[in-house]
This record gives C-alpha cells, sequence and structure tokens, in this order.
C-alpha cells in the first residue's frame, strides 16, 4: 500500500483557502463601514409623552422646519402621542387616518410615510408600519393589535425612511 506524501494533499486546499480569504475579506471589511449605530426604541402609553410645546414638531428652531434639522428628543413621543390618540378611537386605523393624525398633530405631509392598511385581497394588515422624517432621522413607528412601537433610525441614502415604492 502506497500513500500519498502529505504536502501534496495540502497545497490545493491552501489555494482554495487563500482565494476564499481573499473574497471573504473585502466584503467582511466593508460590511463593518457600513453599520449604522443601534436605533433607539421606546413605547408606551400616551401618558409618558412630554408636554406639546416640547414634543411638538414645531420645536425646531426658528426659521427652519422639523425635517431640516436632526430629530429633536421629543419628535418621537410626539409621534407616538398622536398614534396613540389615534388608536383611541379606532383600534385599526387606514393609513389615510394614519396620515390626518400625524397631519394634525403639526407633521408636514410631505415628511410622513405609511404603509399599506389593507391587504392587495382587501383585508385588514396586521400592522401598519409609518415612518416620520425629521432632519437626519426617521422616527419609526409600528401599529399592531392596538398597540405602537417606536425607535429612531436614520434616514437612508434616498433620502426616506421607506424602502421600495410608497404612496404619499
Amino acid at each position: 500500500m502506497t500513500s500519498r506524501d502529505p504536502a501534496q494533499l495540502r497545497r490545493p486546499r491552501g489555494r482554495w483557502s487563500v482565494a476564499l480569504a481573499a473574497a471573504v475579506l473585502p466584503l467582511v471589511i466593508g460590511m463593518s463601514a457600513c453599520s449604522a449605530p443601534s436605533p433607539t426604541v421606546s413605547s408606551g402609553p400616551a401618558s409618558e409623552a412630554p408636554a406639546a410645546a416640547a414634543g411638538s414638531p414645531s420645536a425646531a428652531p426658528a426659521g427652519t422646519s422639523p425635517s431640516a434639522t436632526a430629530a429633536p428628543s421629543g419628535v418621537p413621543h410626539a409621534v407616538e402621542a398622536a398614534l396613540q390618540t389615534l388608536l383611541a378611537s379606532s383600534p385599526k386605523p387606514s393609513r389615510e387616518q394614519v396620515r390626518a393624525s400625524l397631519s394634525a398633530a403639526g407633521f408636514a405631509p410631505a415628511a410622513v410615510e405609511v404603509s399599506a392598511s389593507r391587504t392587495p385581497t382587501g383585508l385588514d394588515a396586521d400592522a401598519v408600519e409609518v415612518g416620520v422624517l425629521s432632519g437626519t432621522d426617521c422616527v419609526m413607528a409600528q401599529i399592531r393589535s392596538g398597540t405602537v412601537e417606536s425607535s429612531v433610525l436614520p434616514v437612508l441614502p434616498n433620502g426616506r425612511c421607506f424602502i421600495g415604492s410608497v404612496q404619499r
């Protein structure tokens, strides 16, 4: 019985390992450079929201719109409070009701993105997603089963909060 030299068996694997490392290393470095900071998440009843003057979109500096500066700390609470008020009267609000509620709270309609509240087959959606553009941040909220969960995320490179086609 003859055996092959172990050095001959390792050479092909070594080449594959080097090729694999050369292909994966740039990918890993590129992905680590693109990582975003962790989001800020909040949830709770509307009673936790700050006073309207501190949390309203009009709290932006004079001469600027709410979406011209980074999201003030009160904006997520103002979004959540507006949605909690809406949920008190309508546990499964439509897209139009969500838009009207945020507009009444002082947010510009162009800064608000809302997902579909009905499926293509006409059923109620399990959840409605909301994105409110505020400077370099997006206040993202999800309405599901009569509750609101929100977080603050960075604006996407396309300048919006949602990916894809969105009804404004």
